[in-house]
């Protein structure tokens, strides 16, 4: 697992996070500077490592296109607006590390807060796309007749349904946590605790673990 980068990026993701839920709940000051320095060094490390996502990027939204092959139009609009939002994050955050690391002459709040609204409402929208998606396929379980082909497909659908659950579970859990670093006064933004954001994180984090 451990042998791809999209494995070692998962855990790395929940390595920070267990970090910031430990940091956020433990009541010794030098045990939480420890754990907000690994975990920042972690967050760094994933930063730095998605200097490199661009491309990749570009070629699957190229290549899924207008998703005229959808079998339902919302979940084609869902999929194309997530996909130009997760292209147009990369550079923005590619933009602010950049100006974090003064490589740019430029304030990085700004360029931050981009990153964080595109973030934010890519996974309402998968979210939604999700529960769409959910159910169109549970709508197919209506149009099937009795038989062993009707039993072997109820149960690709099922599990296709126990799926987009858990992604819209996700994508949830992300959302909430997306709106906190969205400017004051944006729904709960800037009001969660470091121990909430680590327990959101982790949450999120095992799903995502669990599917892959």
């Amino acid at each position: 697992y451990l042998d791809t980068y999209n494995g070692r990026d998962k855990v790395m993701r929940i390595m920070y996070y267990i970090a910031q839920y430990l940091a956020g709940i433990t009541k010794s000051k030098e045990l939480e500077q420890k754990l907000n320095i690994f975990s920042d060094q972690i967050n760094c490390c994933r930063t730095v490592l998605r200097l490199f996502d661009d491309i990749p990027m570009l070629s699957y939204t190229l290549s899924y296109g207008l998703g005229r092959k959808e079998p339902d139009n919302i979940v084609q609009m869902c999929n194309v607006a997530v996909n130009t939002l997760d292209q147009l994050y990369y550079p923005l955050e590619h933009i602010a590390w950049a100006a974090d690391c003064k490589l740019l002459p430029l304030k990085s709040d700004s360029w931050w807060t981009a990153t964080s609204i595109c973030w934010a409402l890519s996974m309402y929208l998968m979210m939604i796309k999700s529960l769409r998606y959910y159910k169109v396929v549970r709508s197919m379980r209506g149009t099937l007749k009795d038989g062993e082909n009707a039993r072997q497909t109820i149960k690709d659908i099922s599990h296709i349904e126990a799926s987009e659950l858990l992604t819209a579970a996700r994508c949830f859990v992300d959302c909430i946590h997306a709106i906190h670093w969205l400017p004051p006064g944006i729904l709960w933004a800037g009001k969660l605790k470091q121990w909430h954001i680590g327990f959101l994180g982790v949450i999120s984090s095992l799903i995502s673990l669990y599917q892959s």
